[in-house]
């Protein structure tokens, strides 16, 4: 089984797994959020979109491509099931990959571009108190 067959499946799987912990206890919804949603995010980009991950998380970028003139663009990796996901000043020019993924082990990607151009976007938007602003999927697949 290839490496992403086994994403697919254990996507799925994980899923199954937080109906289960559901029905077990109604009053939570046991959401997988947070880190594992962005690792599941970095395995589809290191698997179909060529990103070299760091080996280490760092603050604005999760790995490095290199395109077809042999040019390094930093990458950052957004992942989300909501129609919505957030941006954070980037320090200087890169890659943005935003994908969303679903119960049925699928996902889409909703951007891959310039991280500036999305950023630019959203200049009349008010960051929130960490210096984030909210974007949905929509319009991230206009840009």
């Amino acid at each position: 089984m290839d490496q992403l067959t086994q994403l697919k499946k254990a996507i799925i799987d994980l899923y199954l797994s937080v109906e289960k912990l559901h029905a077990a206890f109604p009053d939570r919804k046991f959401t997988p959020d947070g880190q594992m949603v962005g690792d599941v995010g970095e395995a589809i980009a290191a698997l179909k979109f060529g990103v070299i991950l760091d080996k280490k998380s760092k603050q604005h970028w999760d790995g490095l491509r290199v395109d077809s003139m042999g040019k390094k663009h930093m990458v950052q990796v957004k992942t989300t099931q909501r129609d919505e996901t957030y941006l954070k000043k980037p320090p200087h020019e890169g890659d943005l990959l935003v994908f969303k993924i679903f119960k049925d082990g699928k996902w889409e990607r909703c951007y891959d571009g310039s991280i500036m151009k999305v950023w630019m976007s959203l200049k009349d938007k008010k960051p929130d108190n960490t210096g984030a602003k909210i974007i949905t999927l929509e319009k991230l697949k206009k840009l």
